[in-house]
């Protein structure tokens, strides 16, 4: 008897230790984008709750402002005689990775190599967790 409680106890006590966190998860997010064309800059807003944003390793210079409280304006420019690839952009410190789909990145201007405004249509974002 004895016996059997112990396999019990030992069971709920990995059931539980392998459960997901109740609460929020705090954590990062990764901003890619995809297109057709070479694209040195891109201006774009993030519309969901965040706590900061960076380039998430990638080289590329980040400039941010908050205009509204769940909205915020990037800038995300290429360093000189190179083009922002397909792929991540910017990394995006969020209270709750689980919420990821509350995040929408919407383009706004896309310069080209030569800075030439690109149809912002031909571009997409994606926020998705690493």
């Amino acid at each position: 008897m004895k016996r059997l409680a112990r396999i019990l106890g030992g069971a709920a006590v990995l059931a539980l230790g392998c459960s997901e966190p109740s609460g929020p998860v705090a954590g990062d997010l990764i901003v890619s984008l995809a297109g057709p064309l070479q694209a040195r800059a891109v201006k774009f807003r993030l519309v969901g709750p965040r706590t900061a944003v960076g380039s998430g390793g990638t080289g590329y210079r980040v400039y941010a402002a908050n205009l509204l409280a769940d909205t915020m304006h990037l800038i995300v420019v290429a360093p000189l005689g190179t083009t922002l690839g397909p792929g991540p952009i910017a990394r995006v410190s969020v209270p709750d990775v689980r919420r990821v789909g509350a995040y929408v990145a919407i383009v706004d201007e896309v310069a080209g190599p030569t800075y030439a405004l690109q149809n912002p249509t031909q571009f997409t974002l994606t926020v998705v967790r690493p």
